[in-house]
């Protein structure tokens, strides 16, 4: 039998070295990153001088320069500039211009790489200069009027720049000032012996812009004027320019003033009338009348409400300023609808212009309102939109004021029906019968009478009962009802 021997692997000594040579630079490595973690590098740049430079424009710039540095927590502490670092500064600075510009500085080293930056700002601080040509004879000319004998002004950045130059005169004296690109200001003044150049001042009391509502008569507010040399100038002014205020539109008014040293000053007011939105009227449906009854109160009015109330029938009452106008809030007060119809009834007197009627209308809206409490706009003209009288003392007065009542927020009501009672008319049957076979020819009627007639009076309770009995509703006037509108014959 043969022994048979199981080989051993050979464990020689080159091995065993090789793994030591191994564990030897792991060793090495490790303590290598250990170093250079601890120690913490750093590398950077510092700047002589500022970080940031101002330069007055025009000077040169002298670079202050820059250092490079290495520094870390274990060795070089302190910090050291290696020997052959690589520095490299670029700039945009330019001299001649001003702003702001950047010098920039950028180093490597081995891996490491760094920059920095500074500014420098090119400021000009330098104001222009302005020279001013002599006068020859110092002094103003005939009329106030000075001569210029000339000026120019030079920058040092913006060169000529005479153009920029503002002037401002005074008395006895002339200021020039310019200001150049960068905000530098200068100025100079000539003495002008006995210049004067100021123009006299207009005020306007209320301001330059004013509002007036349609049908507002437009007054003056008022107006001052004053000159450094004459003073008060007041009663100089002239004044110019018609405020047509009954129709809408912006009319200008322009006061000009002239001082002892021919200075003329003119300044505008714009007066604005505005118009009042109008109520349109709208056509009622069915069969309705509606009862008016104009120039009272009167002393037969009393009995007349008894008779609307005992049917429940509500009327309009277009009233006038008399002796019995305390039953001017019994009307409102029983729900009647109560409109203006004038003050005197005096044709002459009311109707003599816009202003007159306006004067009068306004007059008898705060008597209505004082004695009941209601601000009406419903309103008769006195003789209906038709009336004739009016032509022979305002021609066309009519043509304006039945547009201007409008835009002053009034609704003007006519009639489609005429009791004639104040036509000649006497007799209550007669005016019951007039009203009646006028109301028969319409689906909606507007039926003029007057209470301050008792046979007038008297017949309205037989109008009811027929208007009632062939079915027609009886209302009062309101802002929207149907105006019935003659036509305008002034």
């Amino acid at each position: 039998m043969n022994d048979m021997t199981q080989a051993q692997p050979c464990r020689g000594p080159g091995k065993r070295i090789l793994l030591g040579i191994l564990i030897f630079l792991l060793l090495a490595a490790v303590a290598a990153g250990w170093f250079w973690y601890a120690n913490d590098f750093q590398f950077y740049i510092v700047l002589a001088g500022a970080e940031e430079v101002t330069l007055e424009f025009g000077r040169p710039y002298h670079e202050p320069g820059a250092q490079v540095f290495l520094k870390g927590k274990l060795v070089h502490t302190q910090g050291y500039t290696p020997e052959d670092v690589a520095l490299q500064i670029s700039s945009d600075v330019q001299t001649g211009a001003p702003g702001k510009y950047r010098v920039t500085y950028t180093a490597k080293y081995g891996f490491w790489q760094t920059s920095a930056e500074r500014t420098v700002r090119v400021v000009d601080t330098q104001p222009p200069v302005i020279t001013l040509v002599s006068d020859d004879v110092p002094g103003v000319l005939p009329g106030n009027v000075y001569e210029e004998a000339g000026y120019t002004a030079f920058d040092n950045v913006d060169g000529d720049i005479t153009h920029r130059v503002v002037r401002r005169e005074e008395a006895g004296e002339i200021t020039y000032a310019v200001v150049d690109s960068s905000g530098n200001p200068t100025s100079v003044t000539r003495e002008v012996p006995g210049f004067d150049p100021i123009y006299p001042r207009i005020k306007l009391t209320g301001g330059t812009e004013v509002k007036l509502q349609t049908g507002r008569y437009y007054e003056d507010p008022g107006f001052s004027a004053w000159d450094n040399s004459d003073g008060d100038i007041t009663e100089k002014v002239t004044v110019e320019g018609e405020v047509v205020w009954y129709k809408p539109g912006t009319y200008p008014v322009t006061y000009t003033v002239t001082d002892n040293n021919n200075h003329t000053t003119t300044v505008t007011r714009n007066v604005q009338v505005v118009a009042q939105p109008r109520i349109e009227g709208f056509q009622d449906q069915g069969k309705i009348i509606y009862l008016t009854f104009d120039d009272g109160p009167g002393p037969h009015t009393p009995r007349l409400l008894d008779v609307l109330d005992a049917y429940g029938v509500q009327a309009t009452f277009f009233v006038v300023d008399n002796e019995y106008s305390d039953m001017l809030k019994d009307i409102t007060d029983r729900g009647h609808s109560i409109g203006i119809h004038c003050v005197t009834h005096d044709y002459e007197t009311i109707y003599e212009s816009p202003k007159a009627y306006f004067a009068d209308l306004f007059r008898m809206q705060d008597i209505i309102y004082e004695k009941t409490g209601v601000k009406t706009t419903l309103l008769r003209f006195p003789g209906g939109s038709s009336n004739t009288v009016s032509r022979k003392l305002y021609p066309g007065l009519m043509t304006i004021l039945t547009e201007a009542v409008q835009d002053a927020g009034f609704q003007y009501f006519d009639w489609n029906v005429d009791s004639g009672d104040a036509a000649g008319a006497k007799k209550t049957r007669q005016i019951s019968r007039e009203v009646i076979n006028g109301v028969s020819k319409n689906d909606v009627s507007i039926v003029l009478q007057h209470d301050i007639h008792d046979f007038s009076v008297d017949a309205v309770e037989e109008i009811i009962r027929w208007g009632m009995n062939n079915g027609y509703l009886f209302l009062p006037l309101e802002p929207h009802s149907p105006g019935f509108r003659h036509n305008v014959v002034n």
